[in-house]
This record gives structure tokens, sequence and C-alpha cells, in this order.
């Protein structure tokens, strides 16, 4: 087993964390014990992974008997959206390490242990698991002082901005909730360079399956902090990523200018030595904390103001990242909503209405797409017309689809969704999805039960687009496809599009760019 003290706040110590290491050793073998008597084999896990599930099993308990807030936040949340402390697996939280407790974390953690894993909340070995750790880690922590390290850290202070950093990236790296998705999450990213923006994106964006929320929602929902403060931490996903010009420079703030949208930021900093001189222009991403802003991520010098070219600036990133630039211009913003409302009108208005498009593959998709692209440029008035074709140099005077190689080949159907918000979304495989669909749930074939559970987890396709096809096809599979059996609460649906697409539950904006 791995040094337990390793994934402990460094510089924080309570009386109960010298009895983690010894507890989380006994609690491995009983663990080995239990896994052996398994009805199948779908939950076994090899030792290493064994000893890392006994080291956040062990966390686990810690946080729920030192009452420091992290599990608790989370029940709140799932009350919150679902109106049930414990979605899918047992209505109420309860108290204490009880066993549905247990059997809640596990049935959230396992997939994360074990590649392309669909388990049912029900499955008898989970069951079997979490009534054996329930009843050992009761026994152990029986005694247990309540004083713990990570409580402590916790009840910090709040300060500054890198104070509360400093916790989210320990909850979103080394916490029992997130650190095994966190390492998945790493081992995603492309190698080289450096960690810094990765742990950055992961503890500030990334969205997981405990419900869809993410390491900013849980540290909101565990600290002691007004709910001003709350609110501005559930929006750092929001970075303010642009170009900054520093204007003014000292150890404990800089005054700059976000070259995108021209506003004034003042960043507070705690630096005696610091790279930051007046007139450079930095590109970085800033996050609110108590009327300043804090860097968050990696900073880097674009140069000195005087040789930057500030509209070249800002026409890059509106072409590249346009719905960053909505976060912080209200005035883009609007342009890019009206913009996206007109081109739906015009979708809607040549497809007669219908939000929902089939084609049997994807030449029949492209040839259909550049009709709707030829009618759509014949409605424009001559003068716009001739000014795009002029402004972007357009050959035939008119613009052409030009579509990913993929989708020209499928010859499995494409199903396109009229997104009001989006703008079309597609999903291949579409043909074998609705044959899944169309057997309610009875004798779905692997291929079928793939497709609807990439239907459900795909993160390029909106909750809207899921339920408009379930709307047009019936739910009866998905249920299936997820191992859903029995009484199901009305919230299964919401909880399986919450967990698998969280990203699309806090605030979005077209991908879509306005010159």
């Amino acid at each position: 087993m791995a040094d337990y003290s390793a994934h402990h706040p460094e510089g924080y110590q309570g009386q109960g964390d010298s009895h983690l290491s010894k507890i989380a050793r006994r609690l491995r073998r009983v663990l080995a014990e239990t896994q052996g008597d398994f009805a199948h084999d779908t939950l076994r896990l090899p030792s290493g992974a064994l000893g890392e599930l006994a080291d956040s099993l062990v966390d686990f308990a810690e946080d729920l008997h030192a009452e420091t807030g992290v599990w608790v936040a989370y029940e709140r949340y799932n009350v919150e959206f679902f109106g049930a402390a414990l979605p899918l697996t047992s209505g109420e939280g309860g108290s204490g390490l009880n066993a549905d407790r247990f059997r809640h974390f596990l049935w959230i953690l396992y997939p994360a242990l074990i590649d392309n894993l669909t388990i049912a909340p029900t499955h008898q070995d989970l069951h079997r698991i979490a009534d054996a750790a329930s009843a050992f880690l009761s026994d152990a922590f029986a005694e247990a002082p309540k004083d713990s390290g990570v409580k402590a850290f916790f009840q910090s202070s709040n300060d500054h901005g890198w104070d509360v950093k400093r916790k989210l990236v320990w909850l979103g790296t080394h916490s029992f909730m997130f650190r095994t998705m966190f390492a998945r999450y790493m081992e995603e990213q492309p190698p080289g360079g450096s960690d810094i923006p990765h742990i950055d994106d992961f503890v500030c964006r990334e969205c997981t399956r405990w419900s869809g929320l993410g390491a900013i929602d849980i540290l909101a929902g565990a600290l002691d902090i007004p709910d001003d403060n709350r609110r501005d931490l559930r929006n750092w996903y929001e970075r303010h990523t642009a170009s900054y010009r520093l204007v003014t420079v000292s150890s404990e703030a800089l005054q700059a200018v976000n070259i995108i949208n021209d506003q004034p930021y003042r960043i507070r900093i705690d630096m005696r030595r610091h790279p930051f001189r007046p007139g450079q222009v930095v590109f970085g991403s800033l996050v609110p904390w108590r009327g300043e802003w804090y860097w968050s991520g990696e900073q880097r010098l674009v140069g000195d103001a005087s040789n930057v070219d500030a509209d070249d600036l800002k026409k890059m990133m509106k072409r590249q990242s346009s719905a960053i630039v909505c976060r912080y211009s209200r005035e883009y913003e609007a342009q890019v909503r009206g913009r996206m409302a007109e081109m739906h009108e015009k979708m809607l208005a040549f497809h007669a209405g219908k939000d929902l498009v089939v084609y049997p593959d994807g030449l029949t998709m492209a040839a259909d797409w550049q009709k709707e692209l030829r009618w759509q440029w014949e409605q424009r008035p001559r003068e716009e017309a001739d000014e795009v074709v002029r402004k972007h140099g357009l050959k035939g005077r008119r613009p052409d689809i030009k579509l990913p190689q993929d989708l020209l080949d499928e010859k499995d159907g494409l199903g396109v969704f009229l997104n009001p918000d989006e703008g079309k979304e597609i999903m291949s495989h579409f043909t074998t999805l609705v044959a899944g669909l169309r057997k309610k749930g009875e004798g779905l074939t692997g291929d079928e039960a793939d497709s609807i559970r990439g239907l459900v987890e795909s993160p390029s396709i909106s909750p809207k687009f899921v339920r408009r096809v379930l709307e047009e096809y019936g739910d009866e599979s998905v249920k299936e496809a997820f191992v859903l059996r029995g009484d199901l609460p009305g919230c299964w649906l919401d909880y399986l599009l919450r967990s698998r697409k969280g990203h699309y539950y806090r605030k979005c904006y077209p991908s879509l760019s306005v010159a």
C-alpha cells in the first residue's frame, strides 16, 4: 500500500489521523476476504486497486466521522436536484457510517476503478462489500478521536483566493471523492508540458459522476462561507481567460485591462519577487474572490503592449474561443445568442418545423445540408451576400458544406437535433439506437445497448437532444442499458443526465463566433 499520509493536506494534523493508516491496512484484508465470497467476478479488484479502494473508504468514513462536510454537501445537492440524498440506491442518506451511504459511494466509485463497467445499484456483491465496509469502519471509528487534519484544513482562513484555491486543488486531486477520477483524467491528457493547466481544468471545470458536480461545487458546499462567496466559487468554471495589459504592478496587486473587452481588473498577488512589469501583455485566466481577481492556472507572456496588435488578439479570441469571450462580454454574448436564434429559426423553417431529422447515411445528410445552405443563402439580401463573399473571398459566390470524413462515411444512420441553444447536434449509429429503443427494454443486443449508453454518456450530446429522442421512441430501453430495474423513482432520467452531462447544467454558450 502507498504512503497513506500522501493524500492528507500538508501542515495539518489531527489526533485521529494517526489511526487511519492502520485502519486502512485492516480494511484491505476485510475487503479481500469479502470479494473472495463474491457471487460474480464483476467487482473483483486486483491487489493494487483493492488497496486504493480501502484508502478511499477510510477517508470517506473519516469525513463522516469527523463531520468535515464533504459528503454531506454532496447529499444536500442531491436533495436539491432530485429530492433524494442518495438517488437510485436509497432515498434517505441517514446518518453516520450506514451501509446505504457506502453502497452509493461504491456504486459511483467502481466504474472509476474498472474500465467500461455498468453496474446495477442493486448488484448483490455491491451490497455485500458495502455492508462489510460499513460494519468494519463503524466499529473501527467508534472510539477514534474526531479531531481531523482535513477538517482543520477546511476550517482555516478563506480570506484570499489562494486560500480557497489550495483547498480546491487538494479536494480535486487528493480527496476520497475525486482522486481516482482525477488520476483517470490525467492519464487521458496528452503527454509533455506542464501539469498545471490540466490540474486547473479538472478542479475548476470538470463535471463528474457525482451527480454532475465538480470539485468547485463540493468545496462550496463544504466550506463555512457566505452565500455570495459560495456563488462565486461555484462559478469558477467561467474563468476569465484573455490577454491582459498590465497597467501598474506592485507586490500585492496588478492593475490590468482585459484586451478583449477593454475592462479593468485588479488582480491580487502575494509575491515579493514576480515576473510582472507594467506594459506587458499576459495571457491567463482569472477567478473572482471577495471583490478581487486571482490568477488561476498558468500565465504566459504575450509581449510588450507596444508590439501587440489588440485587434488581432480580439479577432483570434472570438474565432477560436467564442464561448470564453461570452463569459466577460455581455455585448458579444447578446450578439452570439441573437445570431443563434436567427439560425435556429431558419433551420426550423427549412425542415418544416421538425427539430429532429433522421438521415440514412452521411452522404444523404451532406446533400441535404448543402441544399439547406443554398436555400438560406438565397434568403439574404444581395448586398449582404456580396459583402460576405468579398470579406471571406468565397469561390463560387457562396459557402460550401465541409463535413468530417467519418460523418460522410457513416452508413448506420444519423440523427440531427436542431437545438435552439447549441445549433445542430449529430448522433451517428442512429439506426441501431432507434432499433434498441423500439425494443422497449426487451432483448437488447450489445450494439444496441452500447448505442443507448452512448446517447446518454456522450459529452457532445445535450440533455435536450436525449429527451427529444426519448420523447419520440420511449425510454424503457435506457433503463435496461443502465441496469436500472424494478420500481424506479421519477428522478431516474434526471439523475443519469446530470451525472453524465453535468456541464450542460452550468451556463452554456452557443458554439458560434460573430466577427
